[in-house]
């Protein structure tokens, strides 16, 4: 056990162990439970949230039946994320499972946390337009406002075979990701990942990221010369935070979804 001496029966008469019964052990325990009330209480919030967000991807029509993934990051290292057996708008905060449950899963979102210590959620979609770009070879292209938030921070991986190591697979997104400017993986022939420093955070960036891959797809089926816009004025859009913004959106996302009664509350 951690932080656990075993000393002969006859050792706990002296002057250090019985100060230790009295003050060091209580206190250890004391901080233990601490711990663990504080880390109970983070993962039924994490799980509320997480479920909601399932039903607002499943809400806008993001979702792909009941593959793909959302992940949160507790601050114990672990990770909460559906056992991709579920439709997203049937997901609750009891279904969410620990990384190391779904395998299939925890291919993309551990070799994310592992790249990048400052993630704390990850978002794994399909969405139509996102596949389209990704099929695309020009890729993804930032064509209106929307876009500005990637701006120089989308990674492309190639198309991985899943019959194929694993272990290769997740050495690639490591390396894609590393660059902490990096909030998009653009999965080629495949589809995305957003990720960001809270579960608002990645999924608005997804939800964007879509809207992005719309406006590229509906240009280019346009027929006629794109306009391209001032590579200096997206720089200047791209340098603005999105985490402000992002959580007062993702806030009321929430509150529509209680709106609506699709809210459940924790267990």
């Amino acid at each position: 056990l951690p932080n656990c001496t075993i000393t002969p029966h006859f050792a706990t008469n002296t002057v250090y162990v019985r100060e230790a019964l009295v003050t060091d052990i209580p206190n250890l325990v004391e901080d233990t439970l601490e711990e663990r009330g504080m880390l109970r209480i983070e993962e039924q919030k994490g799980r509320k949230e997480l479920s909601e967000a399932y039903r607002i991807t499943r809400e806008f029509g993001m979702d792909e039946l009941v593959w793909n993934h959302i992940s949160l990051q507790l601050s114990d290292g672990s990770y909460l994320i559906t056992p991709g057996n579920r439709m997203f708008d049937d997901v609750s905060p009891q279904d969410l499972v620990k990384n190391g449950v779904n395998a299939e899963a925890d291919v993309i979102h551990e070799a994310i946390y592992k790249a990048r210590s400052d993630i704390k959620a990850v978002v794994h979609l399909r969405t139509p337009a996102t596949v389209a770009v990704s099929c695309l070879e020009m890729g993804f292209q930032p064509l209106a406002q929307e876009a500005a938030h990637f701006v120089g921070r989308v990674a492309s991986l190639p198309f991985f075979d899943r019959g194929c190591c694993e272990t290769a697979e997740q050495l690639h997104i490591r390396d894609a990701v590393s660059d902490v400017k990096v909030n998009t993986l653009l999965m080629e022939n495949n589809g995305f990942c957003t990720f960001g420093k809270s579960l608002g955070e990645a999924w608005m960036l997804a939800y964007y990221f879509d809207r992005a891959c719309q406006t590229q797809l509906n240009c280019l089926q346009s027929g006629v010369k794109i306009r391209y816009p001032d590579p200096k004025a997206l720089a200047r859009s791209a340098s603005l935070p999105l985490v402000g913004p992002a959580e007062g959106e993702w806030e009321a996302l929430r509150k529509m979804l209680s709106r609506k009664g699709r809210a459940r509350p924790t267990y």
